[in-house]
């Protein structure tokens, strides 16, 4: 369910936005004026209520609930459509706050909080608005509860004009038992609200920070490892190799004669070359064992931890085969791509000489014609073995 309203948050339109918030917001108002209808007939509760305060109450979260229904009419049609609507997200946010903050300020805002009411209109603008009617209805909603907290400290305004002393009971003062319920009611409405949407809040903070984790070690045309994540996971590599004994084999692959292809096919097809040849990588490797990398341009590479040369040559020639077999490009246009690649198998090796060795194979294979795999094996520094 997280994840559906998470989606719908980001994804939707700002119509859809505006529906969502009067779609949460009907049912408190609905409460409310059921509830304030049914204290105001019953006899032992209309002794402890000014009726005509309770009235007013009852107009004004029946215009907030009509001005709601109102704009969930007037743009439902338009749901889909993904234009900004301002005056109805204007609308809806101050029904939703002046609506909670005049009912808690009538019926006391020291027993209904009303930083409820203030982190409210904030999370839910931050959640679904834009900034500036979030803003407004937060101001207005501010200057309301400060402004007349402030006439009830200097005795000009009456505290919660909308009860009576009688809603208290005798000397002690306890308040009745239906006033006792009125005020938990506001106090946990508010809170389960603020807390639900500040914990989604959250969780959508939790989301873009793996979002972005991820695209700073994902290369995004061909969605492989890039370079900085593949450094860190040699790096990783080579330090348990060097615990546990284990050879590692680096591969360097660099497509034959790239440039060729921008210049006579274009870029797009010179993008699908280079997905192409990250899909075939993918296919050709252990997951989640090894490690895909695009390093950077047409220039790519494999890491195959607890690999012995003979294995990483024949997973090199199943790539290499498979890449010059993949046919690119429309009718009278198309091609086919090779590939040249070093591989090193290493033992002890830190990072900066195995990538030294490891450019130095392939330049070997560039070097003998191309569309081919040159390798050795290196111990501590020491060549162990080399081919072709």
């Amino acid at each position: 369910m997280r994840e559906v309203i998470e989606r719908f948050i980001i994804s939707s339109t700002p119509a859809w936005r505006v529906l969502l918030a009067v779609g949460a917001s009907l049912p408190f108002f609905l409460i409310i004026l059921i509830g304030h209808g049914l204290a105001m007939r019953s006899p032992e509760i209309r002794v402890g209520l000014d009726l005509g305060i309770m009235r007013a109450i009852q107009w004004l979260v029946g215009l907030a609930s009509v001005v709601n229904l109102s704009v969930a009419w007037r743009l439902w049609p338009r749901r889909h459509e993904p234009d900004p609507v301002p005056t109805e997200t204007l609308l809806v946010c101050l029904s939703i706050g002046l609506g909670y903050t005049l009912t808690t300020i009538w019926a006391g805002s020291f027993t209904a909080p009303p930083s409820v009411v203030l982190m409210g209109v904030l999370v839910v603008g931050l959640l679904l608005f834009e900034r500036r009617p979030m803003f407004i209805a937060y101001v207005l909603c501010t200057v309301l509860i400060v402004g007349y907290d402030i006439g009830v400290l200097a005795g000009v305004m009456p505290y919660a004009p909308a009860v009576l002393p009688e809603a208290y009971l005798g000397d002690a003062g306890l308040p009745t038992w239906w006033w006792r319920i009125w005020r938990l009611f506001v106090f946990c409405a508010g809170y389960a609200v603020i807390l639900g949407l500040v914990f989604l809040l959250f969780s959508r903070l939790d989301g873009l920070h793996k979002q972005l984790a991820h695209l700073s070690y994902t290369d995004g045309l061909t969605g492989l490892a890039n370079r900085r994540r593949l450094m860190e996971a040699l790096s990783a590599e080579l330090a348990r190799q060097r615990r546990t004994g284990q050879p590692c084999c680096l591969v360097m692959i660099d497509l034959d004669h790239f440039k060729q292809v921008n210049d006579g096919h274009g870029h797009l097809q010179g993008d699908e070359v280079l997905r192409q040849l990250g899909a075939l990588m993918l296919r050709c490797v252990r997951s989640p064992t090894d490690l895909a990398a695009r390093v950077g341009g047409e220039e790519f590479a494999l890491l195959l931890p607890d690999t012995r040369l003979a294995e990483a040559e024949a997973v090199c020639t199943r790539l290499r085969e498979a890449l010059a077999a993949q046919v690119f490009g429309e009718a009278v246009s198309r091609f086919t791509v090779t590939a040249s690649m070093g591989v090193v198998e290493s033992l002890g090796l830190d990072a900066e000489p195995l990538l030294r060795e490891v450019d130095h194979e392939l330049y070997r294979a560039k070097a003998a014609g191309r569309n081919r795999v040159c390798l050795q094996a290196c111990r501590g520094g020491l060549t162990l073995g080399a081919g072709a």
